[in-house]
């Protein structure tokens, strides 16, 4: 059956303390690319929320730059691997692929005929490579250093020449083509983690961790002057203006400046915040748009006017583990590994995402919860607490421990129901008050309540139904033959289904503790999430092994599926629109890379 990708709200890059990260902006001015995990997103300048994602990547990705013509765009890993590949095509076919260092690549660079390519980094042998983009021949030699290199640039006009930086402190000038060692320049302190040539090719600069900016001459090498203490910390990125007049620093010291390159001077001071998230790390200036990143990954549209962010764009960096959809209101709900929660909203211009305040997580969000009644939205996490957050605020506003780390929840009208470890917990309902536990016999997984009757459903390796009245085990249903990892109850019916780490669902009559359906055995690895549709007759499942699957009840054969839907896992999926008319289903999902995808799949009829 058919299926078609509405959306993907793309992660923000991922970030690591003390080190820069690389922006590079399409030529023509519409879209900019960065790496997260295994991927390499592509977003719209104008409206981030529309993205693609290049997936052809077998290692991480560090570093992504487009060709000058627009048409290739190269993009570099950690484990030395350099991808070249279509920029214009949605499937972004590969032009070339080759492993010029041993270790991870921290940058690349084209020439202005976008045939030539040089890439560093660390390695056993060499720390860069200039080379063909398409017949990937050597042109040159990239010598000079001792450690490893975070940064090089091509000078676009010929006579060609190159800069490279380095962990060693020093800078090295090349000729080219072919590239050649010229000379080195050691007027930087500390690690230089920066160099771009302007635009016009008379400058280039240097930047690096003594928050000092050099000014050269493009053609010779020659030092034309120094920004002075240009920050006073650490100077991650560098990039100038079209007009090769102005040029844009990111810091340690939280700030962005905007410098003058006649003056050597800078005009505008951008003041990002006091936290150590607000370190920035990353930048481009394309046209009109001039973009800071934070450590945090959060971009800061600056607005050279103000002297202010204009915009923030916010999300996601590491794995979203949890999921949870609130098809009557169209929000979502997001956590992800490093605990960070967000509220999703939708308008005209798409998704938009907004970071929980209060105090949250801190560690990985196991599952979230909205309650179809009130929509209060509940969250478990690795932290050993279970918290509410408020809606209209988009805070936390409720904590309670868990006693002992949570492996899953469920929302009933008055309660809240948590597993952790032999133990079943309740909390009562909107104060989170605790009641005593449940003595289990049995270390629990995930928990499950029916919609009309006051059966709570507890997991292990078999699924036990409780009467939450009195706490008597009233049916034990068949035993999997492996761990129950989602469970779903039925909307409207005494029906219960399962899923486990086999990646087998089974569809159970929990009032006759039967099997009820036993085919829906296509996931080759453990079930990560299942919901039913609004009106009970589809189920979304998703799967460790990346795939997502909508089966229909009443023709247990049919299905439609969704392969490939994130890179390496789907960590949840859930239904946003299920509408009993409509010929389609909208189903959401979340991975492991960071990503949360929104998906129209028609129905398995």
């Amino acid at each position: 059956m058919a299926s078609e990708k509405l959306f993907t709200l793309a992660p923000l890059p991922s970030t690591t303390r003390g080190e820069g990260i690389k922006l590079s902006a399409d030529p023509k001015g519409k879209t900019f690319l960065y790496a997260n995990g295994k991927s390499v997103f592509l977003r719209d300048l104008k409206n981030p929320s529309l993205a693609t994602e290049y997936v052809g990547h077998k290692a991480n990705t560090v570093v992504a730059r487009y060709s000058p013509s627009g048409y290739y765009i190269a993009s570099g890993d950690v484990a030395g691997n350099v991808r070249i590949w279509d920029a214009i095509n949605d499937d972004h076919i590969l032009k070339s692929e080759v492993q010029p260092l041993s270790g991870k690549i921290n940058d690349v660079a084209w020439d202005a005929d976008s045939k030539r390519i040089i890439a560093v980094g660390d390695g056993k042998e060499r720390f860069g490579h200039a080379f063909m983009f398409d017949t990937l021949s050597s042109v040159g030699e990239i010598t000079g250093h001792s450690k490893v290199v975070n940064s090089v640039s091509i000078r676009q006009q010929r006579p060609f020449r190159a800069v490279t930086a380095s962990d060693d402190m020093s800078v090295t000038f090349f000729n080219g083509v072919p590239f050649k060692y010229n000379t080195t320049i050691r007027d930087h302190t500390r690690f230089v983690y920066s160099v771009q040539f302007s635009p016009n090719g008379e400058f280039f600069v240097s930047a690096g961790a003594d928050g000092k900016i050099f000014l050269y001459d493009g053609a010779t090498g020659d030092k034309k002057g120094s920004f002075g203490d240009a920050h006073d910390g650490s100077v991650f990125s560098v990039a100038w203006s079209g007009d090769s007049t102005q040029l844009v620093s990111s810091s340690g010291d939280r700030t962005a400046k905007i410098w003058d390159i006649a003056t050597q001077k800078a005009v505008t001071t951008f003041h990002l915040g006091d936290d150590v998230n607000d370190q920035q790390v990353g930048n481009l200036w394309q046209d009109d748009w001039l973009i800071s990143t934070s450590l945090s990954g959060q971009f800061n549209y600056l607005d050279k006017a103000t002297g202010k962010a204009a915009r923030r764009v916010d999300g996601h960096s590491k794995a979203i583990t949890a999921v949870a959809v609130d098809a009557k209101n169209k929000t979502l709900t997001t956590g992800s590994y490093d605990g960070r929660v967000y509220s999703w909203t939708s308008d005209d211009d798409g998704w938009t995402a907004k970071a929980v305040q209060g105090s949250g997580h801190t560690n990985q969000v196991k599952q979230i919860i909205v309650d179809d009644a009130s929509s209060d939205v509940f969250s478990i996490a690795m932290d050993d607490t279970l918290r509410h957050i408020d809606q209209p605020t988009h805070t936390f506003d409720k904590v309670i421990s868990t006693d002992a780390q949570p492996q899953g929840m469920a929302v009933a009208k008055d309660k809240v129901y948590v597993t952790a470890e032999a133990a079943l917990h309740s909390y009562d309902k909107p104060a989170l008050s605790k009641n005593a536990p449940v003595a289990l016999k049995y270390d629990a997984s995930v928990v499950d309540v029916a919609r009309h009757s006051q059966d709570v459903y507890v997991a292990s390796q078999q699924v036990r139904v409780y009467d939450s009245s009195h706490w008597s085990v009233k049916k034990e249903l068949p035993a999997h033959m492996g761990k129950i990892t989602a469970l779903a109850a039925h909307p409207t019916e005494p029906l219960l289904a399962v899923g486990d780490s086999l990646g087998k669902i089974f569809v159970y009559d929990v009032n006759e503790g039967k099997t009820v359906l036993q085919h829906w055995v296509f996931h080759s690895a453990r079930i990560t999430g299942l919901q039913w549709s609004e009106d009970g007759d589809f189920l979304v499942s998703g799967g460790l092994d990346t795939q997502i699957y909508v089966w229909n009840r009443h023709k247990p054969m049919r299905k439609s599926v969704v392969k490939n839907a994130h890179v390496d896992a789907v960590n949840g999926v859930g239904f946003l629109k299920s509408d009993k008319a409509s010929e389609s289903l909208q189903v959401v999902s979340v991975g492991q890379d960071a990503a949360v995808r929104i998906f129209d799949i028609k129905k398995p009829q």
